[in-house]
């Protein structure tokens, strides 16, 4: 009989030293549509959700499975969870609709479409930094670069802070890794202080307005008022975090496999047509966001088990994305599989009302950062190993050093 190594602690962050196992998941996955795990490193326990119909039904139903307490797996403290619940992460409806419509005309077609010169010179710059030096360190130099370059040119941030929000992103996001932060109590006082640090940016441009979705949310209104200088900071601190990791993290995969895949990253060169299909692969076959979490707001079944008020319900994004029942092998990485099937099927970006607002414009930075490295560098190669940063909440890496000839 196989059995799962990790039977009662899956999401245990040791676990996921070489980032999200797999083989572990795979092996739930078939016996169980939801099993309860114990965990040592977060209050109580959850309820792990691992295949696509279930977790739908979950993330389709905010009445029944709220965002309000967030959607890591650790309970955060009071008092910030009261300032993070006027985020729409953490907002279910109707609240999530008005606040996240402040933001959804950033990322419409037209707009994309609008902010792609500037992208193109932000892309060509990074490039032409490292191009003649034949090596980089891709997360640092090339991956982080340019999602953090739209998101200050989007909010009007002036470069000169890029020195403290990227570690501030750091601490926040990966407080499990004791290269960001000393602990999970860390991280949570750095989030506190990002969005302290967007109100004070809010109050200096009241008084100083530029042409800039700043300028659209402080004077935007939801229900006759408009945001104060601290729900400001909670959404900008969303739109920050949200905009920068997916592309840091699937860029620097996206070419760690292609790398380790040669015929593939052949065939991609001699395709450059296959660019979307191989973005729309990476981000199933290395989803960089491993779960999130809803809690029950009432007593409830769900695949069979009785779920009960208040319990943690962790939907295993990681599960659909390579499961054999949604993709046909799944566990190899072709970037010849069919992208609109790949879109539909995958949970890359959630589902339901909280799906990414951000995932096309993510989807641009990735294509557009691909492109330009394909035509412009040859010969890739990892100089060592990429080094995993600890989180079971994100997958990818915080060193990837790697080596390049010109193509010019």
């Amino acid at each position: 009989m196989t059995t799962c190594p990790f039977p009662d602690s899956l999401l245990h962050l040791d676990n996921f030293s070489h980032g999200t196992p797999r083989q572990a998941i795979a092996q739930l996955r078939a016996k169980h549509r939801i099993v309860w795990q114990a965990d040592d490193h977060a209050a109580g326990g959850h309820w792990l959700v691992l295949h696509k119909p279930d977790i739908d039904s979950v993330l389709r139903d905010p009445a029944t499975f709220s965002s309000s307490y967030g959607p890591l797996l650790e309970d955060f403290p009071e008092d910030l969870l009261a300032l993070q619940r006027q985020a729409m992460t953490f907002l279910d409806p109707p609240e999530h609709r008005s606040r996240r419509a402040l933001v959804d005309y950033a990322f419409r077609p037209a707009v994309l479409e609008a902010r792609r010169a500037m992208m193109q010179a932000k892309v060509t710059a990074i490039i032409d930094n490292i191009i003649d030096r034949g090596e980089c360190e891709f997360v640092g130099d090339v991956a982080m670069h340019l999602p953090v370059h739209v998101m200050f040119t989007l909010l009007g941030v002036p470069e000169q802070d890029y020195a403290y929000l990227v570690p501030a992103i750091n601490t926040v996001t990966l407080a499990n890794d004791p290269d960001y932060a000393g602990s999970r109590e860390e991280g949570w006082a750095a989030s506190a202080q990002m969005v302290g640090w967007a109100a004070g940016f809010a109050n200096k441009r009241r008084q100083q307005p530029a042409d800039d979705m700043t300028n659209e949310l402080l004077n935007a209104e939801i229900d006759g008022r408009r945001l104060s200088d601290e729900e400001y900071g909670v959404v900008f601190q969303g739109l920050m975090i949200g905009g920068t990791e997916t592309t840091r993290n699937t860029l620097s995969w996206l070419f760690y496999e292609l790398i380790n895949h040669p015929r593939q990253l052949a065939l991609l060169q001699a395709n450059p047509d296959l660019v979307p299909a191989a973005i729309e692969e990476i981000l199933r076959y290395r989803n960089t966001v491993v779960y999130t979490r809803r809690t029950a707001m009432r007593d409830v079944e769900l695949a069979g088990e009785q779920i009960k008020q208040g319990s943690k319900v962790v939907c295993l994004l990681a599960s659909v994305n390579r499961d054999p029942s949604c993709f046909e092998d799944p566990d190899s990485f072709d970037i010849t599989r069919d992208p609109a099937l790949t879109r539909r099927q995958m949970r890359t970006f959630g589902f339901g009302v909280h799906v990414c607002p951000g995932q096309h414009q993510a989807r641009l930075n990735l294509e557009m950062m691909t492109r330009e490295i394909l035509a412009r560098m040859d010969k890739l190669r990892l100089l060592e190993a990429p080094t995993h940063f600890r989180s079971n909440f994100m997958d990818g890496f915080k060193r990837m050093p790697m080596a390049f000839t010109s193509r010019a």
